[in-house]
C-alpha cells in the first residue's frame, strides 16, 4: 500500500514528537455556548454604538437573539471561519439562519454577516444523495415492476443543475432546486441537505 508523503513524514518524526494525520475537511467547530457568546458580543456592540434610553435598551434586550441549536457546521470557502445553521429566537419568533463564525485569538466572533453566501452541495454529491434516496424508495415498493423502475432510476439518474440554495424557513437545512433526468425525461424538485462532520447528507424527513 502506498503511503502519502504526509503520513511517511509523520512516521519518520514519530520518535521526536506526536504527529496526527488530519482528515480532509476537519475543522474546529464552536459550541452552542461559544456561538451565543459571539452573538452577545455583536449585539452588545450594536447597542453601544447608538445612543439609547433605558426604555429602548429594555426593548432591545427583549429581542436579544438566543441561539437554540447549531447545526451543519463546516469550513467557510474563504478565510479561517466556519459556517453553521443556527436556530435562534428573538422575541416570540424562532427561525434558522446562516452564521459565519471566525476564531480570532482563541475567541469565536461573528464578523460582518452581510453577504455571507449560502453554501451549496456539489452537483456530483447531490447526484449520489438523490440516487441514495431513490434506492431507499425502491425498497418500499411492493409492486416488483415499480420497484424495478425505482432501482433503474437509482442507477441511471443524472443531476444537471443545483441552484437557488437557501436556508429553509422552518428547519436547519439548506434547500436547493435540483434538475435531474435519465436521458429521456427531466424534471425539477426541491431537496434539503445538511452537513454532518462537514459532509453533505440528505436532510432527515420532516
Amino acid at each position: 500500500m502506498m503511503l502519502s508523503h504526509r503520513l511517511r513524514r509523520c512516521l519518520a518524526l514519530s520518535a521526536l514528537l506526536p504527529c496526527a494525520v488530519a482528515s480532509a475537511g476537519s475543522a474546529v467547530v464552536p459550541s452552542l455556548q461559544q456561538a451565543q457568546a459571539a452573538m452577545d458580543g455583536m449585539f452588545d456592540q450594536a447597542i453601544a454604538d447608538r445612543p439609547a434610553s433605558d426604555s429602548s435598551r429594555l426593548v432591545a434586550e427583549t429581542f436579544r437573539p438566543r441561539l437554540q441549536t447549531l447545526d451543519s457546521c463546516a469550513p467557510a470557502e474563504a478565510g479561517d471561519a466556519v459556517d453553521c445553521i443556527a436556530t435562534a429566537s428573538a422575541g416570540i419568533e424562532s427561525r434558522p439562519q446562516l452564521l459565519r463564525l471566525a476564531l480570532v485569538d482563541g475567541v469565536w466572533t461573528l464578523p460582518d454577516q452581510r453577504n455571507v453566501p449560502v453554501p451549496a452541495p456539489p452537483r456530483e454529491r447531490v447526484q449520489a444523495l438523490l440516487r441514495e434516496r431513490i434506492a431507499g424508495q425502491a425498497q418500499q415498493q411492493a409492486d416488483p415492476a415499480l420497484r424495478a423502475r425505482f432501482e433503474q432510476a437509482a442507477s441511471t439518474l443524472q443531476v444537471q443543475e443545483v441552484r437557488n440554495c437557501e436556508v429553509a424557513s422552518d428547519r436547519a437545512a439548506i434547500e436547493c432546486t435540483v434538475r435531474a433526468g435519465d436521458g429521456s425525461e427531466h424534471g425539477e424538485q426541491s431537496m434539503a441537505f445538511v452537513r454532518v462532520d462537514g459532509q453533505w447528507q440528505n436532510a432527515p424527513a420532516d
